[in-house]
């Protein structure tokens, strides 16, 4: 599998998750932090600062923001895509964990960091 190093790699990752996992339909992509609510914004900037890496859509139930950092040691010992995830939906709503799927099923995500 290889570990994964490059943005569109994990951008991709977070897209299959918000169709996958959270059950929505992309409608388009937010390329702009300018083009989000501002808690979106707010939430997002603060997460760059750490190295984690964003991305937003347009969807059938409003804008989802995310933000994911991938875990190349977990991965690797798992065998799958190991991510820390955290999403913006509407106000108030955020949540933030442990997230991994495998190569073949990226459609499929699972809760927590895998068994290694």
């Amino acid at each position: 599998m290889g570990p994964i190093a490059s943005r569109p790699e994990i951008e991709k990752l977070m897209e299959h998750f918000v169709s996958g996992a959270l059950g929505l339909d992309i409608v388009s992509r937010i390329w702009t932090l300018s083009g989000l609510p501002a808690h979106h914004r707010d939430a997002l900037t603060k997460l760059q600062c750490h190295g984690r890496i964003w991305a937003a859509w347009s969807t059938d139930r409003g804008p989802v923001s995310v933000a994911a950092q991938y875990d190349h040691d977990q991965a690797e010992r798992v065998k799958a895509h190991v991510l820390l995830i955290g999403w913006w939906m509407e106000p108030g709503a955020h949540h933030e964990h442990w997230w991994h799927c495998y190569p073949k099923r990226p459609g499929e995500w699972i809760s927590g960091i895998g068994r290694s």
